[in-house]
């Protein structure tokens, strides 16, 4: 694709695999060099309130939460500002939504793209679940809960500005069916049983320059054993706060099939089957 902007959207619904090719292209943009997972910082990092002191030079634990909600479009053109020609991969959780005054929060203007990595959902909820340490049944509520936002107002923990979640089919929709950004799907399946195929799709949609040499070693250089081995060595800073279950658990599809209950597994396919049908999985046991 051409390239336009400056700010590349890696967009997932938590747990499906974001982390991952975000490594793999920040290990490509450098061709193919071993990357840090705890040095990360704003080279690809959700959007903060650290930011917004810094960027807008707003404190932001000064704003109502309506106001740092309408300050979110300013921010991500400030980051693209500063990133000035080059390309500044962003992790997001969000849906894709608008400010109450109808301002897209991820302009179209400085956006080069956004890659959307889907999971089948049935293994997100184990996985959210090991992660944030609640039931599985627990997460399988949220997943279907069309009001859910991450890093509330109300929460503690909250380095990281709110984003809107909503439930996991409206989330991958509002994606989707957006009209503003380029978007390209990868599923996390499919990274997995080739993830030099993911990589070259995603570098390509993103005009990330590249060869078979530096993909297969990007590809190297963030295998889900190396990226364990570092974080059991030196722990991982986007780990949920509190969490002993490490953040790089498995790096697999279809475990779902073995820790899920046949209650919960059709739970999943009874909130969300129509999407996952017409994302290409199977929806039965």
């Amino acid at each position: 694709m051409a390239e336009a902007g400056t700010i590349g959207w890696i967009v997932s619904y938590p747990k499906s695999g974001n982390t991952w090719l975000r490594l793999m292209l920040l290990s490509l943009m450098r061709g193919g060099a071993a990357v840090d997972i705890n040095r990360l910082g704003n080279d690809a990092g959700l959007a903060s309130q650290f930011e917004i002191d810094e960027l807008l030079v707003v404190e932001a634990g000064e704003l109502f939460p309506q106001e740092q909600i309408a300050v979110q479009p300013a921010l991500n053109r400030a980051i693209a500002a500063e990133t000035g020609d080059g390309l500044k991969l962003r992790k997001v959780h969000d849906r894709y939504w608008r400010t109450p005054a109808g301002e897209a929060v991820f302009p179209a203007s400085v956006s080069r793209g956004a890659v959307y990595m889907v999971r089948d959902p049935r293994d997100i909820a184990m996985s959210f679940a090991h992660h944030r340490g609640e039931t599985t049944d627990h997460i399988i509520t949220i997943m279907a809960d069309p009001t859910v936002t991450l890093s509330a107002p109300q929460e503690k923990y909250r380095r990281q500005l709110a984003q809107p979640l909503g439930n996991w089919s409206g989330h991958v929709g509002s994606w989707l069916e957006q009209k503003d950004i380029p978007v390209l799907l990868l599923r996390y399946e499919d990274m997995v049983s080739d993830p030099v195929r993911g990589l070259r799709l995603a570098a390509d949609h993103l005009g990330i320059t590249h060869d078979a040499s530096s993909l297969n070693a990007a590809v190297d250089a963030t295998r889900f054993d190396l990226l364990q081995a570092q974080e059991q060595t030196h722990g991982f800073r986007e780990r949920q706060e509190g969490s002993t279950a490490p953040f790089f658990r498995q790096g697999m599809a279809g475990g779902w099939r073995h820790e899920l209950t046949a209650i919960q597994a059709a739970r999943i396919v009874a909130d969300h089957g129509q999407r996952m049908r017409q994302l290409g999985y199977d929806c039965g046991t």
